[in-house]
């Protein structure tokens, strides 16, 4: 959500295409979603958003979108991940970038995208492997706060320090196991 509306993706199950949606957060359960756009040929098998810097940043398959809160059709994807079964797991920002996490098999990844600006509005750049995980260890959810990006993986949990100036990531062993 951004304070005002929540977003989501979903599959359409009646036509067979991705359906972007938002509601207000005021709206009770009597109140229907208003359908941003549809995509017809995109079945979603995975999906995650964040709205961060004033953007939905969105991970659906194996690409990755920006979208305004006022879109109305699907945007050309920044980045195409060349794994068509990779999944996506999350997104989180710091102040130089946005991360997005994801596994593949038993890889594991974070992926920066910084901003430039080359206009009003920064935009994305592509993708930039941040981190790479052991063999094995699946990152399921990211996390910044005060200049540390919490890693939660299959194995545990782990923290990272995060450059302030080109948001590179040092991650640390793990602090626990579960």
């Amino acid at each position: 959500d951004d304070g005002v509306y929540a977003y989501w993706v979903t599959n359409d199950t009646a036509s067979g295409k991705l359906e972007f949606n938002k509601k207000l957060l005021t709206d009770d359960s009597t109140v229907s979603p208003t359908v941003m756009f549809t995509q017809p040929g995109i079945t979603v098998t995975n999906a995650v958003l964040e709205y961060t810097k004033e953007r939905i940043v969105a991970a659906i398959n194996n690409k990755v979108y920006e979208i305004t809160t006022s879109a109305t059709s699907l945007p050309t994807a920044v980045y195409t991940h060349p794994d068509q079964d990779v999944v996506f797991t999350a997104i989180t920002s710091s102040g130089a970038a946005i991360y997005i996490s994801a596994f593949s098999g038993i890889q594991s990844n974070i992926y920066k995208f910084t901003l430039t600006t080359a206009g009003a509005m920064p935009t994305l750049t592509s993708a930039i492997t941040a981190a790479e995980m052991p063999v094995g260890e699946k990152i399921f959810n990211i996390g910044y706060y005060l200049d540390y990006l919490i890693i939660g993986t299959n194995l545990g949990l782990r923290i990272a320090a995060v450059s302030n100036t080109d948001g590179s990531i040092a991650y640390g062993p793990l602090l626990f196991e579960s």
